[in-house]
């Protein structure tokens, strides 16, 4: 009986308490967990003895885990091969982005520390283009001639082997079938569209070129299609391709089309609440197996009844948390499942499918049982032109909540979702990068970390995002600084008018896009923002333009429509200059925090130090942390838990939320604070934590157009001479932004309004703030059986 008492004290105790940053931020156990071809062997990513993070593997029926690479360097990534006991894997320089592959042989008997070198010549980007798990070989793709195209090898895994099959100076994507054989490539016009060309019968498959006379054109893709559309797998006679289509839908459709002749395609499935999410086909038949969509939760749709029954077993396991397939064996037997739950941290289970029956194998947070997680609860509301704008609200685990008999008729819908505090909270209005990217639910450290401080937590799926249909992507081209930033500005208003926040404790926080979206809220709207926090945002979208690295100038004229403008023209780059925070630096007068990598590649450093010099110019103080050791994002635990450590420290002297002490050197980080314009003037009694190695930080989004797929990924840019506007320029830039928020800052929706509401008056409540629910089922949508 007193051990059963002792217990509960420790459980009221550690809810009640701060989760330590220790228990979010240090690295995961276990981490990229996958299963080997023939499902008898399980792979993760895990911190050895010299905190390093290596490739471990572990049998799945007997338990028995070894390290398998022995890195003085943090591994990246890994993949298993068609050959037993190969596996390649990736790693890179502090965050540069050039990717450097190797191949090791994992067996019992093979040297512990040897490995094959495929590529890591400095300043290349090695990356798999295609590895089918079947075949001896793989295929490789290296920017060793052009800087912004690769060419293709073929990698030998028994002989080790490197033969060119593909010199490629045209395309920025190639797309393989089953068989690892070329089959397609993309090129961006210049009118905006994508045009698709398939290998002409006249080309030799073994020694192919991006000349034009070796392609045939098989598509094109519309602009405003593009941000839905895209091939993502052949049949099994490879005759066939699958593709998410974006024509004649704004949410796109799943259909099937002969390679030869687009026009016959056949129609799979069509999205009815959101964008297409994942789609399951069988590893072998590539069949269609189930189909997912994504809007507030994901929702799972059974499209073949082979495996109706497998999954809804899996689906009743968790009623609570949305089912995601990690991996499954080549012959479909052994399934890695785990479910996203923001109050849960993920448990994965390996299911066995002759037997139907699923088995815990770990959690992948156990430090944080006993803790009170956050609830995240999706929502909808409307910004200023009625456009319906999705996003999630976190509130601090202990915040007591109004019933919805105590709210305005108009709220109770969010009431009963939880939403409606008893007193408005400190908020935090956490801003994705990408910007063509999205938030989503499930558990996230960060918000875990922040409502544990006793904010709420904002994000907001503003314009110019995707998973809600091409109509919301494409709203956001042209409307950096403008209209998506107002879309932040009306969650805002709808946060204080529904007595979630208090207005004059709302901070603005992001990283890539959402860094720059901090820029724009203290430079734009100065009085809006109690302080911010700006982690790797660009601060100047002429000099971002400038410096773009060699892997988007296949998609130049994308990036130039998602941000409105070109640096080739004077009223491109007065456009620009007009939407960049740099040129309005004097205009910041609440607290800043910045923080950046000396290696990014994507978002320079100099993007940074140019905002902070022109603040200094001005007198107004700064934070400034600069990591010399990381790229777009901190990778590196000791730099992942100081940043936290900085950004608490800051939040806390500016909101005045809870606060884990925090000092400079503390964890061991190659932190420089450059600039400390901020140090707060009280500080807190230590909380007890404990230093065990526990789950990553979720990396910030990327500041990436749309299309990433084989070689879309971006590398170390060349330095280039930054462009220098005069004052004359800078003068009417800022004119130009004057005047267009005089004639599109329209009043604030209905909801920020004062007003009484009277019954008759909401007998019909709008869609926007109507609760979407929906039952943890799977369901069989339509009769296909591939």
């Amino acid at each position: 009986m007193l051990q059963w008492l002792r217990g509960c004290l420790l459980l009221a105790v550690s809810a009640a308490a701060l989760i330590p940053r220790e228990k979010l931020f240090s690295d995961p156990k276990l981490a990229a967990t996958s299963l080997s071809p023939d499902g008898k062997i399980l792979g993760y990513i895990a911190p050895d003895g010299n905190k390093i993070k290596n490739v471990f593997t572990r049998c799945i029926s007997c338990r028995h885990t070894r390290q398998v690479t022995f890195e003085k360097r943090d591994v990246l990534s890994y993949e298993w091969t068609g050959v037993e006991d190969i596996i390649l894997f990736a790693q890179d320089n502090n965050g540069d982005e050039n990717t450097m592959i190797f191949k090791k042989n994992i067996s019992e008997n093979a040297p512990t520390h040897e490995r094959t070198i495929i590529s890591n010549t400095p300043g290349i980007r090695a990356t798999v283009v295609a590895n089918n798990k079947k075949k001896r070989y793989v295929l490789i793709g290296l920017n060793d001639m052009t800087p912004a195209y690769h060419n293709v090898y073929k990698f030998d895994l028994y002989t080790n082997e490197l033969s060119l099959i593909l010199t490629n100076k045209r395309f920025p994507v190639v797309i393989t079938d089953n068989d690892m054989r070329i089959r397609m490539a993309i090129e961006e016009q210049e009118d905006g569209t994508t045009a698709y060309f398939r290998v002409s019968s006249k080309a030799n498959p073994k020694e192919l070129t991006s000349d034009k006379d070796q392609w045939v054109e098989y598509i094109r893709v519309q602009p405003d299609d593009k941000p839905i559309t895209a091939p993502i797998g052949f049949d099994k006679t490879n005759e066939k391709i699958y593709w998410i289509w974006g024509d004649g839908s704004d949410l796109g459709n799943l259909i099937v089309a002969p390679t030869n002749n687009i026009s016959d395609r056949e129609v799979l499935y069509t999205a009815t609440r959101a964008q297409i999410g994942q789609v399951l086909f069988h590893p072998e038949d590539k069949t269609l197996l189930a189909v997912s969509e994504f809007y507030h939760k994901p929702e799972l749709f059974v499209a073949n009844d082979t495996v109706m029954e497998d999954l809804q077993y899996l689906v009743n396991l968790r009623p609570s948390g949305s089912l995601q397939i990690l991996t499954v064996s080549k012959d479909m037997q052994t399934w890695l499942v785990t479910y996203l739950s923001a109050e849960n941290p993920f448990e994965v289970f390996v299911y066995r499918r002759w037997l139907k029956s699923a088995e815990l194998l770990f959690n992948t947070h156990p430090e944080l049982e006993g803790y009170e997680l956050n609830r995240q609860i999706g929502f909808d509301f409307a910004a200023r032109d009625d456009l319906v704008i999705q996003a999630y609200l976190s509130l601090p685990p202990d915040a007591p909540l109004k019933r919805a008999a105590e709210v305005p008729v108009a709220d109770k819908g969010y009431a009963e979702l939880g939403m409606i505090p008893a007193k408005p909270q400190k908020m935090v209005l956490l801003v994705h990068g990408g910007p063509k990217s999205r938030d989503t639910y499930g558990f996230s450290p960060m918000n875990a970390w922040l409502t544990s401080r006793g904010y709420a937590v904002m994000q907001v799926n503003f314009r110019g995002s995707v998973g809600f249909g091409k109509r919301l992507t494409n709203a956001g081209n042209g409307e950096w600084g403008r209209k998506m930033h107002y879309d932040l500005l009306d969650a805002v208003e709808f946060a204080v008018a529904k007595g979630i926040a208090n207005r004059s404790q709302v901070a603005i926080m992001g990283g890539s896009y959402g860094g720059y979206a901090t820029l724009v809220g203290l430079t734009f709207t100065p009085d809006t923002f109690a302080c911010g926090v700006d982690i790797v945002g660009p601060s100047n979208l002429v000099s971002l333009l400038e410096a773009v690295p060699p892997y988007w100038l296949g998609f130049y004229n994308d990036l130039t429509k998602m941000l409105g403008s070109d640096i080739d023209t004077q009223e491109g780059r007065q456009s620009l200059i007009a939407r960049s925070p740099l040129f309005f630096a004097d205009r910041v007068k609440k607290p800043l925090m910045i923080l950046h990598g000396a290696n990014d590649p994507r978002v320079k450093q100099h993007e940074s130090e140019q905002f902070v010099a022109a603040l200094k110019k001005h007198s107004i103080p700064v934070s400034y942390v600069l990591y010399p050791d990381e790229g777009h994002g901190f990778r590196r635990a000791p730099n992942r838990l100081a940043q936290c450590g900085f950004v608490e420290r800051f939040l806390h002297h500016c909101l005045g939320g809870d606060y884990q002490i925090f000092t400079n050197g503390q964890y061991n980080e190659s932190a420089i604070l450059k600039s400390d314009g901020f140090a707060p003037k009280t500080t807190l009694a230590p909380t007890t934590t404990t230093t065990t190695q526990l789950p990553r930080a979720a990396v910030m989004p990327t500041l990436v157009p749309s299309h990433v797929n084989n070689f879309y990924y971006p590398q170390q840019p060349q330095l280039v001479q930054q462009f220098r506007p005069t004052v004359q320029q800078v003068q009417q830039a800022q004119q130009q932004q004057f005047q267009f928020n005089r004639m599109n800052t329209q009043a604030y929706p209905a909801y920020a309004q004062p007003r009484q509401v009277v019954m008759q008056q909401m007998q019909s409540v709008p869609q926007h703030q109507q609760p979407y629910f929906r039952p943890p089922v799977a369901t069989n949508i339509f009769p296909y059986n591939g």
